[in-house]
């Protein structure tokens, strides 16, 4: 294998790839998970209830998926800043892109 350093890492190289494929990671789960998932669930709890969901609660539950997809990838792009990964290196060896 080859010397990498954090200059050579992929998620320098490509910072913003590196947040793309985060946000991508991030979004079809928080997407399908609150946007088709949570609200039959939520429907079927409020049912006994003799109640509806509110109307704006899907608009909610979008705006909910898009932040945490966008919080998920400005962590990613972050991340990838070579200070943050040397940081990370010292003192949080595991969450470090490699072994050095």
């Amino acid at each position: 294998m080859g010397d990498h350093s954090a200059e050579t890492t992929t998620q320098v190289q490509f910072p913003n790839r590196a947040a793309l494929r985060t946000a991508v990671q991030t979004a079809i789960p928080a997407f399908v998970g609150l946007l088709l998932i949570l609200p039959p669930i939520l429907q079927t709890i409020v049912d006994g209830f003799g109640q509806h969901l509110p109307a704006g609660l899907t608009l909610w539950l979008a705006g909910a998926a898009a932040t945490i997809t966008a919080a998920s990838a400005t962590i990613a792009r972050i991340s990838a800043i070579p200070g943050v990964i040397e940081w990370t290196r010292k003192y949080l060896p595991f969450l470090a892109p490699d072994t050095k």
